[in-house]
């Protein structure tokens, strides 16, 4: 009987041990499919329907509408539903979405780039009075923007070039909209819009701050 027992838990322990290990490779094997080597950044408006949120509410409510829509991700060990790594809001916070090397869900066949959302709906067709929130971005969240983009720039060595809006890879969009000041934001942080020279990013970002 003795016998019998310990016979039966070794098959038990083996068992357990096989199920462990499968399972940690189906987490590792899913995760690799769905980790990217940045190869640029897009850049997005939110274009939310709800233009009085406070502050705390933009990323949750992204993170909903994703997840309605089926952009969830597995990524080492949890699933990611909002489908831009980095969000900012009004006062120029930034929000991180998924991580860095994870897959997007913010621009069809450009989803190995790194998506931002500024908070906001900066499209004159769509927003042209305010009721659907910024009409703008804030000088605050343009300073976040390129201290951000300055840093992806350099830490994935992105080519400049590779800083692009929604609206460039996608004609039937106009996200971030008409009204987004992309050659101001080019400006700010040293480089030059796709098609022509790189240039070395020259914003200054050792004193840039993420609340998660």
């Amino acid at each position: 009987m003795n016998n019998r027992r310990k016979t039966y838990r070794k098959y038990v322990v083996f068992g357990i041990t096989i199920s462990l290990a499968l399972a940690v490779t189906a987490i590792c094997v899913v995760s690799y499919k769905n980790t990217i080597t940045p190869a640029g950044i897009i850049i997005h408006h939110s274009a939310l329907p709800y233009p009085q949120l406070e502050p705390e509410a933009y990323l949750p409510l992204i993170t909903e509408i994703h997840r309605r829509r089926d952009y969830g991700i597995f990524y080492w060990g949890r699933m990611y539903y909002e489908g831009y790594h980095y969000v900012i809001l009004p006062d120029g916070t930034i929000k991180r979405g998924r991580p860095d090397h994870c897959r997007g869900a913010h621009a069809q066949g450009f989803n190995s780039y790194i998506g931002i959302c500024v908070v906001g709906d900066f499209s004159t067709t769509h927003n042209p009075d305010g009721s659907s929130g910024p009409l703008q971005p804030s000088d605050e969240q343009i300073k976040s923007l390129a201290e951000l983009c300055c840093r992806l720039i350099t830490e994935f060595r992105i080519p400049p070039g590779q800083l692009l809006r929604h609206s460039d890879v996608n004609q039937s969009t106009e996200c971030p909209g008409d009204r987004f000041p992309f050659q101001v934001l080019i400006k700010e942080i040293g480089t030059k819009p796709r098609g022509s020279e790189d240039k070395a990013c020259s914003v200054q970002f050792d004193k840039l701050v993420f609340q998660p």
